[in-house]
């Protein structure tokens, strides 16, 4: 049940968070996909900051017409 709970919050408080990724440099936001695509057993959580980064990836390129991430 804990844990559960964590999840959730983590979740909604990254979710909460995804305006704050189009701060990151290319560079890190390169890095950070980098590690998300080679990562093991990713936690629901995880999960789902990594889907952040690839949206916000997205974003760049359809916004921006930047291509950022590989």
């Amino acid at each position: 049940m804990k844990k559960r709970f964590l999840v959730f919050v983590m979740t909604f408080g990254l979710l909460g968070c995804e305006s704050d990724l189009s701060a990151l440099e290319d560079d890190e936001l390169r890095k950070r996909i980098n590690e998300c695509d080679y990562a093991v057993s990713l936690t629901p959580a995880e999960h789902q900051v990594c889907r952040n980064y690839h949206r916000e990836c997205k974003r760049r390129l359809d916004e921006e017409e930047r291509f950022v991430c590989q």
